[in-house]
């Protein structure tokens, strides 16, 4: 019997779904192969032969994704103006503040952290599943290389990509 943690997570060991990813976080098209991207309106969508779609919107002003399941067949592109449509990948930013104690010192400084969180939603279509982690994780590595900070005031961002607990 297969447990879940013995499937692909991971899309290094899926390298032609691993590009066409990489593809659809670029905001490109691809019209070739087994998985495609194609533009539709302001997303990017994700086509996988016998699967829904997958929506993607990314912000054309910041680093904000949302991502959307879609019945292939429907038209209908999501609003993501709508709070009442929750999207299946999304970021959430907050920020704390963290207190640094200097060496040789007993002076403590207050730094900000940002935290930026990839989140994916629980589906129960394994495959899908899948792919919302496998996307969160890409996303987060790309926001995690591209993260800039002030090292006076601010410490490195955290960025984490986690499953929604609704």
């Amino acid at each position: 019997m297969n447990s879940q943690q013995q499937y692909l997570t991971s899309v290094a060991d899926l390298p032609s779904l691993e590009l066409t990813l990489n593809i659809l976080l670029n905001r490109q098209e691809k019209d070739w192969g087994c998985f495609q991207v194609i533009k539709e309106g302001e997303f990017y969508a994700l086509y996988i032969p016998t699967m829904d779609s997958f929506k993607l919107f990314k912000n054309p002003k910041s680093e904000n994704y949302r991502g959307y399941w879609r019945n292939y067949l429907s038209e209908t592109l999501p609003d993501v103006k709508n709070r009442g449509e929750k999207p299946d990948i999304f970021l959430r930013n907050r920020s704390k503040q963290v207190e640094e104690k200097k060496k040789n010192s007993n002076l403590i400084i207050r730094k900000k952290q940002r935290i930026i969180d990839v989140k994916y939603r629980y589906n129960p279509c394994a495959e899908m599943y899948r792919l919302n982690q496998m996307i969160a994780k890409l996303i987060r590595d790309r926001l995690a290389s591209n993260a800039t900070f002030d090292p006076g005031t601010e410490i490195m961002p955290l960025v984490l990509a986690t499953e929604v607990e609704d």
